[in-house]
């Protein structure tokens, strides 16, 4: 009859022996406990198979994160490569607490029998499985029919959940929502977001009003004059309209401050900027109450489709970039202003006019509906015109290329259309003329 556990490799044991010296005694006294646990472990080399061959991936890249107290394993915040081979998992060193000799085995997967647990050996790990660690004591008392489901005194069981993304990290997804036969009417529309809420601004015949999707459900939220429009800054949302602005953090609550501007841009860190009622860029650092012209290098404004883009930088958490994009009245490029802005605002830089060069074939062009957001890592996406391709820019709007990730979804169509991006890295289309709206995010944004 073959026996539930057997000797177990003692490569997987931590030794921790006490000793004393009293005069001439040389004897050793090993101390044995009646617990132990998995201070550490760490993956080895896997495989993970392509089209043609197989590339190495190194565990010890992907740490395992232990929680003691639910008793579990994993690397699932820093997940394994799509199609690594979970079925020969491999781990190239444990380490364990509060043992001179203890053990560690593994559970079938067939039944309750308990296996040698062995460094270097593969496993088949494509599903959760069950570990147990033996203290010295429970060691000592091992018999041959001794099985995974009993409550063994001493023993510590653990599950650990070895995986791998699902996904490609660089495919785009794209999903249509129901038509909207509001904005399918607007006349132009803009898109935010108010508390992961997709809100937008639709120009209607007789002024403006606001919607928000809620729980799936649009629901209509105020109306403003024609000549009103909206930034959003992820949490609020902010409309100019007729001397004033009117602020709200769940598109139900409203609070206004005066305020004489023409065109409100968006928000950057604690600054406001907009567009003043004699065409001159303003700031402001309450929110709206006051407001004084920003400091501006010699360059062109833009006169139409303004683009407010605040992004992160890499080098600095305290430290962020501001852009305003948008057209002329003439000319096929479109115009770039950009700014570097401060927690400290005394410390900000003058806005700076990035011409592009005559030696730049990828600059930026005039697009009507031109609509720019941040995205992938703080760089920038851009669509308007026919609708025939998106414009990405990896380095602060200089270049404007194609790139494979992004392409518009299959049956788009649009007379205008508006993006923006929510906190959770998903982009979202709203479409005049057809009252689509498309919601979609690179892979590797999704992953937490």
């Amino acid at each position: 009859m073959k026996s539930k556990i057997s000797i177990f490799a003692l490569s997987f044991s931590t030794v921790c022996m006490v000793s004393s010296c009293l005069g001439d005694d040389n004897d050793t006294d090993v101390v044995y406990y009646d617990d132990a646990a998995i201070a550490g472990l760490t993956l080895g080399t896997l495989k993970c198979p392509s089209d043609t061959d197989s590339i190495d991936v190194t565990g010890s890249k992907y740490p395992l994160q232990i929680d003691q107290y639910a008793r579990t394993i994993t690397n699932a915040p820093d997940s394994l490569p799509i199609n690594t081979n979970l079925k020969n998992t491999k781990f190239s060193a444990i380490s364990l607490i509060n043992s001179t000799n203890g053990l560690v085995g593994i559970k079938s997967l067939t039944s309750d029998e308990i296996l040698y647990f062995v460094k270097d050996t593969p496993y088949d790990f494509s599903q959760p499985r069950e570990i147990i660690v033996f203290s010295d004591n429970a060691k000592a008392n091992l018999t041959s029919n001794i099985s995974f489901s009993q409550d063994i005194p001493g023993t510590r069981k653990y599950t650990v959940n070895i995986v791998a993304h699902q996904e490609l990290a660089d495919d785009f997804k794209w999903h249509k929502l129901d038509i909207d036969n509001d904005i399918k009417n607007y006349k132009s529309v803009k898109a935010g977001i108010c508390n992961n809420n997709l809100v937008v601004l639709g120009k209607t015949a007789n002024g403006s009003e606001l919607k928000a999707l809620v729980n799936g459900t649009w629901k209509k939220v105020k109306t403003f004059s024609a000549n009103a429009n909206m930034t959003t800054d992820g949490n609020v949302v902010y409309i100019a309209d007729g001397g004033k602005i009117y602020s709200s953090s769940d598109a139900t609550n409203w609070q206004t401050v005066s305020a004489d501007v023409k065109t409100i841009l968006g928000i950057c860190g604690n600054e406001m900027f907009a567009m003043s009622s004699n065409n001159k860029v303003v700031v402001s650092y309450d929110k709206g109450v006051t407001w004084t012209n920003d400091n501006m290098e010699d360059g062109v404004l833009p006169s139409s489709y303004f683009n407010f883009i605040s992004t992160a930088t890499t080098t600095n958490k305290d430290i962020k970039r501001a852009f305003i994009i948008g057209n002329t009245n003439n000319g096929a490029k479109a115009v770039v202003w950009s700014k570097i802005v401060e927690d400290d605002a005394t410390r900000d830089q003058n806005w700076m006019y990035q011409a592009f060069s005559g030696s730049n074939f990828y600059y930026l062009p005039t697009l009507s509906n031109l609509s720019v957001i941040p995205y992938n890592k703080g760089n920038l996406l851009a669509i308007g015109g026919n609708y025939d391709k998106m414009y990405y820019s990896s380095d602060c709007g200089i270049t404007w290329q194609e790139d494979e990730r992004f392409v518009l979804p299959e049956g788009f169509s649009a007379n205008g259309a508006s993006m923006t991006v929510d906190a959770d890295n998903i982009i979202w289309i709203v479409c005049t003329g057809t009252g689509q709206v498309w919601k979609g995010r690179l892979n590797e944004l999704g992953w937490k």
